[in-house]
Formats: structure tokens, C-alpha cells, sequence
């Protein structure tokens, strides 16, 4: 698994770091706070954001209420 990791070769970012393209980490690593290296700055990126809903406009609506007449 890790010879495949190794293969997949590197990501090299617009600011020209190198990350590797596929990362292995165990869980033992993961508990000890390792990470998987990738550019920090693109972190908004990683998925397209949907654009924002408009609510439709309210609108008052007219219930047919007879007031009381007083007879």
C-alpha cells in the first residue's frame, strides 16, 4: 500500500509546494495529531459551494372573517 502511495507522485500547488498525492496514516498516527499534508490556503475550495436560495417575498394573506355583528 505504501509502494502504491509512493507511485502516485506529487500535487504541486500554485504557490509551488509539493504534497504527496495519496497519503497512508494509520490510526496510531492520527491519535498522535499527525495530519494529512495539503494546501492550507485551498481549504475553502476543496468543494464547489452551492449558490444561496432566495426566500420568496412574504406575502399577507386576507382570511374572510365576518366581524361580529352585534344585533
Amino acid at each position: 500500500m505504501m509502494k502504491e502511495a509512493a507511485e502516485a507522485g506529487f500535487y504541486k500547488s500554485p504557490d509551488g509546494s509539493s504534497y504527496p498525492r495519496m497519503q497512508v496514516l494509520t490510526v496510531q498516527q492520527l491519535l498522535n495529531g499527525q495530519q494529512v499534508e495539503y494546501p492550507r490556503y485551498a481549504r475553502d475550495n476543496t468543494f464547489k459551494q452551492a449558490p444561496r436560495s432566495r426566500a420568496a417575498a412574504a406575502s399577507n394573506m386576507n382570511l374572510p372573517l365576518e366581524l361580529g355583528t352585534d344585533e
